[in-house]
């Protein structure tokens, strides 16, 4: 009987201490996912302060003037837009003044030699050649 008894009291030890370890793991994953969301929380508050004074900027006259000025290019009456001319790439006219890109039927420099000249930065057929 004793023996008996030992059996059970073992086995509701044995039972006792595992389910122990089971919710103590839960626990732990359970905190461990409250700090990411605090986490998250505190990184998502500060997003959103920063977009609300984003928002503010932008909602403001002197931002609305300098986006319409800059990006659409407008101006205000009486005003005159000036637009100035960027000279071309110094290896695009290197190209047009080599004679290296006649004229194909009536066309200027093809795409392809600017293109060339731009990513390369030689005109086509000058890396090959050791004239």
């Amino acid at each position: 009987m004793i023996q008996f008894l030992a059996i059970i009291a073992i086995t509701l030890t044995i039972s006792l201490v595992v389910d122990f370890g089971r919710k103590a793991t839960a626990s732990y994953r359970i905190h461990q996912e409250e700090v990411r969301l605090e986490q998250e929380v505190a990184t998502l508050e500060a997003r959103q302060r920063e977009l609300k004074e984003r928002k503010a900027i932008v909602q403001s006259d002197a931002f609305v003037e300098q986006w319409a000025r800059q990006e659409m290019h407008l101006v205000r009456p009486g005003e005159t837009a000036v637009m100035p001319i960027i000279p071309p790439h110094p290896q695009i006219a290197e190209i047009q003044e080599s004679g290296q890109a006649e004229a194909i039927g009536g066309r200027e420099t093809p795409c392809w030699q600017v293109w060339w000249a731009l990513f390369v930065g030689s005109p086509p057929g000058a890396l090959g050649s050791a004239d």
